[in-house]
C-alpha cells in the first residue's frame, strides 16, 4: 500500500489526544461534512479503517465527526502546497486549529501544514523531482531531525537532505498518533481501529 494520504482536521485539542481516547463517531454529521465537501448529497459506500481512509478513492471522500474533532479526507485536497488550502481551512476551522497531511510514497511527495484560526502557521512541500516547493512559518519540533541531518536520505545521490515519506510519517505521527509506513512507538494507535464511512455524491 505504501505511504498515501489527502488528510486535514479540525479540532478544539491536539488530534492524537482525541483519537487515543477511541471516541464514538457521529455519523450524522459526518453525511452533513461530506456533503459539504462533495457540494451535493452523500451516498455511504463503506466504512473504512483510518489508514485506508487517509487516501479515499477518486471522487469518494471519507469523513469523521468526534467531538472536539472532524476529520476529511479526499484526494481533492492534496495540493502541490498546502498553502492553497489556506482559503477552505479558513472557512471551515471556525477558530479551531487545522492539520494536514499529504503524501504518495511512489512519488516520494509529502507535505504537511498546520492553521490555527484560519491563519497558516506551518507549511513545507517536497520532492526528488521538484525540491523544496514551500518552506513557510517556523519549523515544528519533529522536524528538527531531519533538518540537522540526523535522518538523512539512505540513497546515495539523492536530491533531498532526507526523504520526504519519512517526514511526511513523522507527521502523520505528530498530528494524529499513527503512520502509515516506519517504525510503530508505544505512543502509536492502531488506525486499523478507527473507522471512517466513505461517501459519494448521490442520493
Amino acid at each position: 500500500m505504501g505511504s498515501k494520504a489527502a488528510i486535514v482536521a479540525f479540532a478544539d485539542e491536539h488530534p492524537r489526544n482525541i483519537l487515543r481516547r477511541e471516541p464514538e463517531i457521529d455519523l450524522q454529521k459526518a453525511r452533513l461534512l461530506a456533503e459539504e465537501v462533495l457540494g451535493a448529497t452523500a451516498s455511504e459506500t463503506e466504512l473504512l479503517p483510518l489508514d485506508l481512509a487517509a487516501w479515499p478513492s477518486p471522487g469518494t471522500v471519507c469523513t469523521a465527526s468526534f467531538p472536539g474533532l472532524e476529520i476529511v479526507c479526499s484526494r481533492d485536497l492534496a495540493k502541490a502546497n498546502p498553502s492553497q488550502l489556506t482559503e477552505y481551512v479558513a472557512r471551515r476551522a471556525a477558530g479551531r486549529t487545522a492539520y494536514g497531511v499529504f503524501m504518495h510514497s511512489a512519488e516520494d511527495w509529502a507535505s504537511f501544514a498546520m492553521w490555527s484560526g484560519g491563519e497558516l502557521l506551518r507549511s513545507v512541500s517536497m520532492s526528488p523531482d521538484s525540491g523544496i516547493t514551500e518552506d513557510l512559518g517556523e519549523r515544528l519540533s519533529f522536524e528538527i531531525p531531519f533538518w540537522n541531518g540526523q535522518r538523512p536520505a539512505s540513497d546515495s545521490g539523492y536530491s533531498l537532505p532526507f526523504h520526504p515519506v519519512e517526514l511526511g510519517n513523522e507527521a502523520l505521527r505528530e498530528f494524529f498518533g499513527f503512520i502509515l509506513e516506519g517504525h510503530e512507538d508505544s505512543s502509536c494507535i492502531d488506525p486499523e481501529e478507527i473507522e471512517m464511512p466513505a461517501f459519494c455524491a448521490g442520493g
